[in-house]
């Protein structure tokens, strides 16, 4: 007996249609909300800095502290120094050491780790400046380290836009504004080892003269992401200038935000990058995500946004994944509140064998299905082989006790249901199951890997009644045919089990059942079967080849059963319990 080629016919016609169904099951879910979330920190009382605009700060990892300087306020321009506390949410002026810079707008700040300091260059004020200046974050103390000669220094401007290099430790700064020059797309570097400039502008292809635009530092792969700005209107593209090389890349899709100045940007941590606000044909306060690998960009609808704004002062804390919007300049003039953009927390999942819907163990190349809400942005089922990894903008990882982590090959995902596969050499104890959305959604959940855990598939795709099953009849001249053991019934609106005709003694019947974590059973003999409280033969307990994760058992049913009725099916594999199936026999 060809007892897979029997499979084979079998999948082609009822089993195909029970086992998509098994794996395909839709559950609604409500529609996809974003993982970011506005929220307002804005100390209640206390001493805080005037409402102002084009200031800038940083984040000071080891005071766990934000500093800000300048911007211009409602009297005019400042050179001020502030502390805020982001644990007591208090704000603090800071009495520094020596002369400040002079106050101004519209400059770049960087942080400094190995300094541990505050890097200030350019702006306007009276007029425009070229000078660089260093506040030592731990005595307070301002020095200006600027070259001597003039020339030695970049053409004075304000509106420029720069990223800290963490390898050649230094500020790089791209373009900017000056009544006598114009605007500039020029990349300098000033190294805070020598305290030099350096031109990094290269030749070819980069952005067009601009001022007012934002920058952010892409750790993973060493680059300053440059966004928009003006030039006789407000503008739209982004760029890439890759560290390295020192070459420009223009990333500009053709679908994209209203083009604007005066916003603020971050890299996160997952390789996003985040835009809000700015100034346009009216000022903003929308958030907007553009996914670097796939160059495109995304709305994300986040409830509770600060008021529209420009020129407003941030920071971002990547440890934390936490974003920091102050002040800025509204509809109705400058501000001085705080803003937080966080993740929410991870939303939970519940993931169980797709066969059985028991969750309290999982096998490696078993057929799961997680529950959960929000999950992906819409439906979609794997339709190539090999499987995929990611379906409806959705992935999922799985890591395992020994901290390796895998793509999982998926079958089915929509917003309330993802079907798997566990990935192959996951191995025995407690794994973690991340989701991730294509609008950056997480979900999070646990699963107890073991190497076996034998489930079965059932007709009404729900862990119980009537087995998803066929049977093969072989007849005493050696003829084969294939019927199954379920049938629909319409009055019930669901699969009953059809009765089983043993037949004649001369009949041999096999029943082919389809279930999911069992192929790595120790040995045949491991696996018993009792079918009312009767013990059938075992002939084939191992990996249906025609589908991916799909196992099957084949069993020789006993003569004996005939007239049983309804009886129960009960399969175990090195003594681990499958849920049991019903069948019937008359």
């Amino acid at each position: 007996m060809n007892q897979l080629s029997a499979c084979k016919k079998f999948l082609s016609a009822f089993a195909c249609a029970v086992f998509a169904q098994c794996t395909f099951t839709v559950f609604v879910a409500a529609q996809t909300a974003s993982t970011w979330q506005w929220r307002n920190i804005t100390p209640a009382s206390g001493l805080m800095p005037e409402p102002r605009r084009d200031g800038e700060a940083i984040y000071d990892p080891i005071g766990k502290r934000i500093i800000l300087f300048g911007g211009n306020s409602n009297a005019g321009l400042k050179n001020d120094t502030w502390a805020f506390d982001l644990a007591t949410r208090s704000w603090t002026k800071l009495d520094t050491v020596g002369t400040p810079p002079a106050g101004r707008l519209g400059f770049d700040a960087v942080y400094d780790p190995v300094g541990h300091q505050l890097v200030v260059y350019s702006g306007q004020g009276a007029g425009f400046f070229n000078d660089t200046w260093t506040l030592n974050l731990t005595t307070l103390q301002w020095t200006d380290i600027s070259p001597a000669s003039d020339s030695a220094r970049p053409k004075k401007r304000y509106g420029s836009a720069a990223v800290f290099d963490p390898q050649t430790r230094s500020l790089v700064s791209f373009a900017g504004f000056t009544s006598e020059a114009g605007r500039f797309q020029d990349t300098q570097s000033f190294g805070l080892s020598d305290k030099t400039w350096s031109d990094w502008t290269p030749g070819g292809s980069k952005p067009q003269v601009r001022c007012l635009h934002t920058a952010a530092f892409d750790r993973v792969n060493r680059r300053m992401i440059v966004y928009a700005g003006q030039r006789n209107g407000a503008l739209d593209d982004i760029w890439s200038f890759d560290l390295a090389s020192r070459q420009w890349t223009n990333l500009t899709p053709a679908q994209r935000p209203p083009g604007r100045f005066w916003s603020t940007s971050f890299v996160n941590k997952d390789g996003r990058f985040l835009i809000f606000g700015g100034s346009g044909a009216s000022n903003f306060n929308d958030t907007w995500e553009f996914n670097l690998a796939t160059q495109a960009w995304t709305q994300l609808q986040i409830e509770n946004p600060p008021s529209p704004r420009n020129g407003m002062i941030s920071i971002y804390i990547e440890a934390e994944d936490r974003f920091i919007v102050i002040g800025g300049t509204g509809n109705s003039g400058n501000l001085n509140d705080v803003w937080e953009l966080s993740r929410k927390s991870p939303a939970t999942v519940s993931t169980v064998s797709a066969a059985s819907f028991d969750g309290t163990t999982l096998a490696p190349e078993s057929i799961v299905s997680a529950f959960g809400a929000n999950l992906a942005t819409g439906t979609q089922a794997a339709n190539v082989a090999p499987l995929p990894t990611t379906l409806a903008g959705t992935s999922v990882r799985v890591k395992d006790s020994l901290g390796a982590e895998r793509l999982a090959p998926l079958f089915f995902a929509s917003p309330g249901q993802i079907n798997f596969l566990i990935p192959a050499g996951t191995v025995a104890g407690t794994a973690t199951i991340t989701i991730v959305g294509s609008d950056g959604s997480i979900a999070i959940g646990s699963a107890q890997i073991s190497n076996l855990a034998p489930s079965l598939f059932t007709a009404n795709s729900s862990g119980t009644g009537v087995a998803a099953a066929v049977l093969l009849r072989i007849g005493a001249n050696g003829s084969q045919t294939v019927e199954p053991v379920a049938e629909w019934n319409s009055a019930l609106n669901r699969f009953v089990a059809r009765p089983i005709d043993l037949g004649n003694d001369g009949v041999q019947v096999y029943l082919l059942l389809f279930g999911t974590g069992l192929r790595f059973r120790s040995s045949l003999s491991s696996v018993t079967i009792s079918i009312g409280g009767q013990v059938a033969q075992v002939q084939y307990a191992g990996q249906q080849n025609d589908f991916v994760g799909l196992d099957q058992v084949n069993v020789l049913l006993p003569h004996s059963l005939a007239g049983r009725g309804e009886v129960e099916l009960a399969l175990t594999a090195d003594g681990k319990p499958a849920n049991a199936v019903l069948l019937h026999f008359k």
